[in-house]
């Protein structure tokens, strides 16, 4: 290009402007990626699937208002009538609820004398609780009745079967993991045959690196508060928490300690994510606006203070298009040297938030895309003022001083 010599001599002469646009991109690109990565990697963790029928799960926290030796026969009277209302397509009781922050963790290992492989979420329960998670069995199968069992607390102390969560298998067994199927694995050193494995259930904390791990036993606790979970028919939710809630209190003693749609219950458990994306969006759109502005009003400057010479060059026979051309090409350039000085400069930071947070580091294809990003900013932003350049005539251009 016979454009690029004189441009770099300009670059040379005027170095400070040069070196202020470049800075100002570099700056732009670190900032931007790694905003754009972490936003996008907050989006990941909300959306990511929680493995329970969402929109039509709802659970209920309470007590069971008799002495202890009745609980057991007042915990399957409750599942029984809550069954029989109209619209549910299935209630169990559960030790826990996922995304809620409360519920329990044990150890897993493969072999006995192994103290533990990896840690999980646990859920005890009756045998339509696979059912009232709204769970998909992958490998296996569900428990059967002669399986059930029930406990005071802890059941997984006393259960004999479990059905554990893919993502679980898969850390025991890579990509075997369906071989775990009939394999007896150690829940906190108590053996269990596992029968089934399910697709996914997340555990009770949304943070935890090991959500995605899940033990369920077919035990159900009459702990001093138990939970029902109630799966409904499309659109009856509403309906049914309703009467599910009458009933539950026509029990003399009866106390509610809490109610939630699942919905609500990831809505919260993620609120934190979900404000964090937010924000990252909109540092990220008023970042790209003032750099935008900023790169048009340094174009615009450095136009200005040379209108004579386009003036000159416009007298000598150079069209309107070679004028823009030459800005534009000026642009592409200080753009470029920008890029690859934030390039290195988002690399360094992104370690560094590895490092200190426990983050990935920005893959390579956010590099391509902010660069090409960049580079199409700096256009939109130069064209303009090239073209209100290239419009000079060389009579108004050459007497300006």
């Amino acid at each position: 290009m016979r454009d690029l010599l004189p441009i770099l001599k300009s670059l040379k002469s005027n170095y400070a402007a040069a070196l202020l646009f470049v800075l100002q991109v570099a700056i732009t690109f670190t900032i931007l990626v790694n905003a754009i990565f972490l936003a996008i990697e907050k989006q990941a963790v909300v959306a990511r699937e929680s493995g329970l029928d969402e929109h039509n799960v709802f659970y209920i926290a309470t007590n069971l208002p008799v002495p202890d030796a009745e609980k057991k026969a007042q915990l399957e009277q409750d599942l029984i009538n809550i069954n029989e209302i109209l619209g549910v397509k299935s209630a169990a009781v559960s030790s826990g609820i996922p995304l809620t922050g409360w519920g329990r963790l044990v150890e897993v290992a493969v072999n006995p004398d192994t103290k533990y492989d990896t840690f999980s979420g646990y859920y005890g329960g009756d045998v339509k609780l696979l059912s009232s998670f709204g769970v998909e069995i992958v490998a296996g199968r569900a428990f059967k009745i002669d399986e059930e069992s029930t406990a005071r607390v802890d059941g997984f102390k006393y259960a004999s079967e479990a059905i554990v969560t893919k993502a679980l298998a898969v850390s025991l067994f890579d990509s075997q993991w369906q071989s775990i199927v009939g394999k007896t694995i150690y829940i906190n050193n108590k053996p269990q045959r596992v029968v089934g494995v399910v697709e996914t259930l997340q555990a009770a904390w949304p943070s935890w690196v090991v959500v995605e791990h899940g033990v369920i036993s077919p035990v159900k606790e009459t702990d001093d508060i138990v939970n029902f979970v109630v799966r409904t028919d499309p659109n009856e939710q509403q309906r049914v928490q309703e009467q599910t809630l009458a009933y539950l209190m026509s029990v003399y003693g009866r106390k509610i300690d809490k109610v939630e749609t699942f919905n609500d219950v990831k809505r919260r458990a993620y609120s934190a994510e979900n404000a964090a994306s937010k924000t990252l969006f909109g540092v990220i759109f008023g970042l790209l606006l003032v750099t935008t502005l900023g790169i048009y009003g340094q174009s615009r400057y450095g136009i200005i203070k040379r209108f004579k010479l386009i003036g000159i060059r416009r007298a000598m026979g150079a069209s309107k298009g070679e004028i823009m051309r030459y800005f534009m090409l000026e642009n592409m350039i200080l753009t470029c040297m920008g890029i690859l000085l934030g390039i290195i400069l988002a690399i360094v930071l992104s370690i560094a938030f590895s490092n200190a947070f426990e983050l990935g580091t920005v893959p390579s294809r956010y590099m391509l895309f902010g660069s090409i990003g960049m580079l199409l900013l700096g256009q939109i932003a130069v064209v303009y003022p090239a073209f209100r350049a290239a419009q000079l005539s060389p009579a108004v251009a050459t007497r300006v001083i």
